[in-house]
């Protein structure tokens, strides 16, 4: 399942939610900004034509100055505002360069209008019947909006990533306590239920912490319970079942060949492998308290040689074990004595049970503190070797055995730092089945 993060949805929300909101109030701005500028260059046009008409009175009232006052209107520079002045009967007296004839045409009242992309204002002179048009080219005045909103809003452009850079930092400021909750939550497994620090923790987290704190508790207080009452059956088992085991054999030894014999032997198989139930319980019930991690690096080439030896002076595996040491003497890692003699004394039983019959089963100790444990077989399909770790699981075989060694030996290399690797066919060979112990450091 796709996942999101929930600080970049909120920045990214926060950022699209800005940039709307700032939009809306430039495009406000800019209504209010056209209605105030349409006003000041309409009060500018009237001002003008206030100020024009008594001045082409007075002037055209005086013949000698009627003729430079019409070449001093045909003003060849075209600017924003433009005029032109009519007599009492019509006719155009005077008009600026840039006044098309179009509009001169026209009637024109006083007051304003719009004239063919032009803001027009009229103006008559009620005693001498003269009136003056101002004009004023519209596109002025967009020009000048558009100036005034593009200075609204480029610093826009710049400032949004800007406020999105700073909501990201904020959140991800405001999102540490839900960042250290969740590794705090994530560093929990079954070998760490320690609480959850709930102190200093936001109001909207404290809750959810206190929830989660309170289950851990509940769920060590069973898995302690269980891993309690689990160590102490094994425990309690083992004298029982060795008295039960010691008493069949004796009573085997005493019916002999007579009936009766074979069904004993069963009932002493069953309780040979009820006792290695409980050993293993027993493992397991000791990793569960996390005795496997040493603080320091290990000397563990004695343990080694100590653990081949115990197998080798045994006449039933005597001529099946074969030991190399490959790492002259050094074999070193952060690991338990007791526990790397827990896993190396597990691959090697599974390695004489599972193994073909007779065949030698090879240790050897390489540099860089691996320890490879190969037995000859067939070839395990991939499918079974990524299970076979897990406990109480077995491959397809028909020898005795409780499905546990592998999960002990894996748990053991997590909690020490190492790894176990399992191969098949072994490295080299075209079959057989290989454990690798990694050893941390």
């Amino acid at each position: 399942m796709k996942r999101y993060s929930f600080a970049w949805r909120l920045a990214l929300g926060l950022s699209a939610m800005t940039t709307v909101l700032w939009l809306g109030a430039a495009s406000i701005a800019g209504f209010v900004m056209q209605r105030e500028l349409d006003a000041a260059f309409d009060e500018a046009l009237q001002q003008s034509a206030y100020r024009l008409l008594p001045l082409a009175v007075h002037r055209l009232r005086e013949p000698r100055e009627k003729e430079q006052l019409e070449v001093a209107g045909m003003d060849e520079d075209k600017g924003y505002f433009a005029y032109y002045v009519l007599a009492p009967d019509g006719g155009l007296v005077v008009r600026s360069a840039d006044v098309p004839n179009a509009i001169v045409s026209e009637t024109i009242g006083d007051g304003f209008e719009n004239s063919d992309g032009r803001r027009v204002f009229g103006l008559t002179d009620p005693r001498s019947g003269f009136r003056v048009v101002v004009l004023e080219n519209t596109a002025h005045r967009a020009a000048a909006l558009t100036e005034s909103l593009a200075a609204l809003l480029w610093p826009l452009v710049a400032l949004i990533p800007l406020i999105a850079i700073g909501i990201w930092f904020a959140i991800r400021l405001a999102m540490r306590p839900v960042e250290a909750m969740s590794r705090d939550v994530a560093a929990r497994d079954r070998r760490n239920l320690q609480p959850l620090d709930v102190e200093g923790q936001p109001v909207e987290l404290a809750p959810i912490a206190e929830a989660v704190a309170d289950l851990l508790n509940r769920l060590r207080s069973a898995l302690d319970a269980e891993k309690a009452f689990a160590a102490s059956s094994a425990h309690e088992l083992r004298t029982p079942i060795a008295g039960a085991l010691a008493q069949v054999q004796q009573l085997a030894i005493e019916l002999g060949e007579r009936p009766g014999t074979e069904r004993l032997l069963e009932v002493e198989a069953a309780l040979r492998h009820l006792a290695q139930l409980s050993e293993k319980l027993l493992q397991l019930s000791r990793l569960e308290a996390g005795f496997a991690r040493s603080d320091s690096p290990v000397d563990l080439a004695p343990i080694l040689r100590l653990v081949v030896r115990d197998f080798q002076s045994s006449a039933k595996n005597a001529d099946r074990i074969r030991f190399d040491d490959a790492s002259g003497g050094v074999l070193s890692g952060r690991i338990d004595v007791d526990a790397f003699a827990i896993a190396l004394r597990n691959l090697i039983e599974n390695a004489l049970i599972h193994g073909q019959p007779g065949a030698t089963v090879r240790i050897v100790a390489e540099p860089g503190n691996l320890v490879r444990v190969t037995s000859a077989g067939p070839v395990v399909p991939a499918s079974v070797l990524d299970s076979i770790a897990e406990p109480f699981t077995r491959g397809s075989t028909s020898a005795t055995g409780t499905g546990l060694g592998l999960s002990i030996v894996r748990s053991i290399m997590e909690q020490t730092g190492g790894t176990l690797t399992l191969h098949s066919p072994a490295t080299g060979a075209a079959d057989g089945f290989e454990a690798v112990l990694q050893l941390g450091s």
